[in-house]
């Protein structure tokens, strides 16, 4: 019997894509779904009105009042969600048709899979062309300087750190063991970035493992609701500011003792090394990065008391997590 799949699509100023997303939804070849649309907050009303009037009697449809950021809203519709598995899908991806059948096939093959990920191809403007998005296009792996980085050249399976987060699929199952022993699913005091990279790491500290899947795949724009600006240097000050912010939360709550002391020089070399780079290349990043470290530790107390829950809660040596980081 196949099982129900949960499809959350989070949406925020997704008018230009919103439609297209769901089309490729609804024309998977796995057709045993369950779709929920969250309306984050945005100004107008208008885009929800207009997918309730074209898809609300095969999705359900939530409207929040405010958006609660990216963390506190896909929350919301795990929460809400009724399926075995449950794909977190952002506004401006398309599906391949048989993605879901994929998934699905091959983690039914495996009880310890927590997570799969895929290929992420480039939508862009109206084209879905064969070119991988650069960042997240391959499979995920940690560098030591504490980044994700994807790894374009691997076309065969592999077990990985995580999936790309723009539309992984996941195992209810994972997802209700990280809650139950951490306190959430994504940390709602992210509120966007660096969210799905803490939940993979939780997910690996509680045993479970992430499959690289080349036959999975889809097309993915890419901050759609900022108009595609994706690159870091092109985000507005306080997103800038948040991503940074919350790479030190994710280091803080995560690391084994053992793994942050081997770690150690890595991390302070390049937090160090962030200062010039940051004043040649953009000054105003410079202020971002004074504005982290001020709102971590500001905020340090509370980041320490997730982390004894993580830490208490993990079932993995740290020669296995030390294994997650594979070049600097």
């Amino acid at each position: 019997m196949n099982p129900l799949v949960t499809v959350v699509v989070l949406l925020w100023r997704g008018e230009r894509h919103i439609h297209r997303c769901i089309e490729h939804v609804f024309a998977q070849s796995y057709t045993k779904l369950d779709v929920i649309v969250i309306d984050n907050g945005s100004e107008d009303s208008s885009t929800l009105e207009s997918v309730k009037a074209k898809y609300g009697n095969r999705c359900r449809c939530i409207r929040n009042s405010r958006n609660a950021g990216y963390a506190a809203g896909m929350n919301q519709g795990i929460d809400a969600a009724k399926g075995e598995f449950v794909i977190p899908l952002n506004q401006d991806v398309c599906l391949h048709r048989d993605f879901v059948s994929e998934c699905v096939r091959r983690i039914s093959c495996d009880a310890k899979i927590g997570a799969i990920g895929g290929r992420v191809y480039s939508w862009t403007g109206d084209a879905l062309t064969m070119k991988l998005r650069r960042g997240e296009g391959g499979a995920s792996f940690l560098r030591k300087r504490f980044q994700v980085y994807a790894d374009e050249r691997l076309e065969r399976e592999a077990l990985v750190f995580g999936p790309a987060g723009s539309f992984p699929l996941l195992r209810m199952r994972m997802l209700r063991d990280v809650r139950e022993s951490t306190g959430y699913v994504f940390d709602p005091g992210f509120g966007t970035g660096w969210e799905d990279t803490d939940l993979w790491f939780r997910m690996q500290l509680r045993g479970w493992s992430c499959l690289f899947l080349p036959t999975a795949y889809g097309w993915h724009v890419g901050s759609g609701s900022v108009d595609g600006k994706a690159t870091f240097f092109s985000k507005p000050l306080g997103y800038r500011t948040r991503i940074l912010r919350n790479r030190l939360y994710t280091i803080s709550k995560n690391l084994p003792w053992r793994v942050f002391l081997w770690l150690a020089p890595y991390l302070i070399a390049t937090e160090v090394a962030m200062v010039p780079y940051f004043l040649v290349r953009s000054p105003t990043s410079a202020v971002a990065f004074v504005l982290a470290w001020l709102q971590f530790i500001a905020n340090a107390g509370a980041v320490l008391q997730k982390r004894r829950l993580v830490q208490s809660s993990t079932v993995v040596p740290a020669s296995y997590v030390r294994s997650l980081f594979v070049k600097y």
